[in-house]
């Protein structure tokens, strides 16, 4: 199964040509047509310039083993619909509910809530951030309210309630600098 999933993104992200693409990221339909297009070789539309462009920051190559599925599993739930208290892909997700999840994929059991999560882990600097890390916000209330995973260049996978769907924030955008609150390496 981790094979599968490591192969899968690859194939999401790679063309054979070194060209990189990126799958829509909604609609099952539209999912099964990437899923095709992987199996039997041809080219994926891309969805838009900003999906292209998340979708090439987060690269499996020169990862741990590890850190890739962790980056695979997340980047299949983009689009997926955030619900407080969600949990799976079959109900949606809140932040710590999909941090929760991904994990678990990669065989890593982590606490339910983002306060919980942030007592696992090592301390890491920014400076110092690596994909698969989790990184925290304070939002709604103090303390680390809200977390999402960091795939690199800046930029991390969490449930954006303004746009209602798991999707890529930036560490640079205002908001989330004036809300940092750390980070944590759980691998």
């Amino acid at each position: 199964m981790k094979r599968w999933i490591v192969i899968l993104f690859a194939g999401i992200l790679f063309n054979g040509t070194g060209v990189v693409q990126a799958s829509p990221i909604s609609g099952y339909s539209q999912f099964m047509q990437s899923l095709d297009s992987i199996v039997t070789g041809a080219v994926m539309p891309i969805a838009d310039e900003q999906h292209l462009t998340a979708r090439s920051s987060i690269s499996p190559m020169g990862q741990s083993g590890q850190s890739a599925q962790l980056l695979a599993v997340a980047s299949s739930m983009l689009g997926q619909p955030v619900v407080w208290g969600g949990a799976s892909p079959a109900q949606g997700f809140d932040c710590s509910g999909l941090v929760q999840y991904v994990y678990r994929q990669a065989g890593i059991n982590l606490p339910r809530t983002a306060d919980l999560q942030f007592l696992v882990g090592r301390s890491v600097p920014p400076a110092s951030l690596q994909p698969g890390d989790l990184v925290y916000f304070t939002t709604y209330e103090p303390g680390a309210s809200h977390v999402g995973i960091y795939i690199g260049r800046g930029k991390f996978i969490h449930t954006s309630f303004s746009k209602g769907i798991v999707a890529i924030g930036d560490m640079n955008d205002p908001y989330f600098v004036q809300r940092y609150y750390g980070a944590k390496r759980v691998l």
